[in-house]
């Protein structure tokens, strides 16, 4: 059984940033940012209740948007679990919202048949066992202190305790995201990751672990996907002589976790457009949406997944099962293709003609997805400079998000 074909058919998942931090409202990283006093941030914790928190209403706009799978945040690296932890008092069951978070979205993107991935943080910056350079004591006052052995030693366990207990009380889990490695401590196992792994993969032998447990790749085992991130690569990660199975994690806006004020939200296009970047390499996109202290993704992000909804609807084969084309696509274009098909994916508006390459004499039928209408090829002028393999369309109508699916001849 290949595990890793449900992740590479699927092509677009939910991530969703979430913790007190959306209390005051300055990012997931205000704790290490921001000048609090002793015990001031987490004490965000006695305050947090989203009271207008609706996770099936959450994982109905995922899967309408054509999300197959969630990666949720069961804790970050503030500490604070957002799951009923058997191994520490700073968790959303003893703040006045009172339920197990992580048991209600897995609850509810599991009722819309998506698939479920927990993310974890690596670091905990509120644990005296863990120290780096970027956590709040250095990048606040440049300071570092030495965890002794036994703070390390307890840092270690309560990690494995956490993801133990994520692996075994959620039922299937199919993807844990752990992050992140910091570039101080390349070349260490700082988190014993071999112990972690075989204590996941034994209650959970189908899940798919990404590479955030080494900074380095190449001198360290596979793992099972990876993770650039805030952006479209140019072409697949390549380890060890190999491409592998990867996953683009990418804001709405500006920051992760909600942040007020933070209004710089990309388009429909933009968000669409990435997808197909990510897609045309045989990527995935990991879209974040970060819910307030309330609970709400509010109106924009809510407005961008419906228009994502409205494209996907009329486009879902242009991504889900998709991936690269031995083909090169023309100018102004992005292709997805799986089987006999290429999507031409309208980067921008065609200003008139469109010059398919090395498609001369291939093309069985091209037609415009949103309408259903057949996409005229011109044989009978405007040819006599074009390459000998091009092939010459003119896509009237089309506008910049559309796909033409052209089938090949078999």
């Amino acid at each position: 059984m290949d595990k890793i074909k449900w992740f590479t058919d699927s092509r677009f998942g939910m991530f969703i940033h979430w913790g007190i931090y959306a209390i005051p409202a300055k990012g997931e990283w205000s704790f290490a940012h921001e000048p609090w006093k002793e015990n001031e941030y987490q004490d965000f914790s006695k305050v947090f209740d989203p009271q207008d928190f609706d996770p099936r209403k959450l994982a109905r706009l995922a899967s309408a948007a054509g999300m197959k799978y969630v990666v949720f945040t069961t804790r970050h690296h503030d500490g604070f679990c957002m799951f009923d932890s058997h191994f520490t008092d700073y968790k959303v069951t003893n703040s006045p919202y009172g339920k197990d978070i992580v048991r209600e979205v897995v609850e509810a993107f599991r009722a819309e048949g998506m698939k479920i991935g927990f993310y974890h943080s690596l670091p905990d910056w509120t644990h005296p066992g863990y120290a780096d350079p970027e956590s709040p004591e250095y990048i606040q006052r440049k300071e570092l202190h030495t965890p002794t052995l036994e703070e390390y030693s307890a840092f270690k366990e309560l990690l494995f305790n956490h993801l133990q207990q994520l692996m075994t009380e959620y039922g299937k889990v199919d993807l844990l995201f752990l992050d992140y490695t910091s570039k101080y401590k390349d070349g260490t196992d700082y988190f014993d990751r071999d112990r972690i792994l075989e204590m996941v993969y034994r209650h959970q032998p189908e899940i798919i672990v990404n590479d955030r447990l080494a900074f380095s790749k190449e001198n360290v085992r596979d793992f099972d996907y990876y993770t650039p991130e805030i952006c479209v690569m140019n072409q697949p990660p390549v380890v060890k002589g190999r491409e592998v199975a990867w996953e683009s994690c990418t804001t709405m806006n500006n920051n992760w976790g909600y942040c007020a004020g933070d209004n710089n939200y990309k388009d429909a296009h933009s968000l669409i457009s990435a997808l197909i970047g990510c897609v045309s390499r045989s990527g995935n996109m990991l879209l974040n949406v970060g819910p307030d202290a309330n609970g709400s993704i509010g109106e924009t992000a809510e407005s961008r997944l419906k228009e994502m909804a409205e494209w996907f609807k009329l486009h879902s084969e242009a991504v889900t099962g998709c991936g690269s084309s031995q083909y090169t696509p023309p100018f102004g274009c992005a292709y997805t293709a799986k089987e006999n098909k290429i999507y031409c994916y309208l980067l921008i508006t065609p200003v008139g003609d469109v010059i398919l390459p090395q498609l001369k004499g291939k093309i069985e039928s091209i037609k415009l997805m949103r309408t259903g209408e057949n996409i005229r090829i011109i044989d009978f002028w405007g040819f006599e400079l074009l390459r000998a393999d091009e092939e010459r369309i003119r896509p009237t109508g089309a506008k910049a998000g559309d796909v033409l699916e052209i089938t090949l001849k078999k």
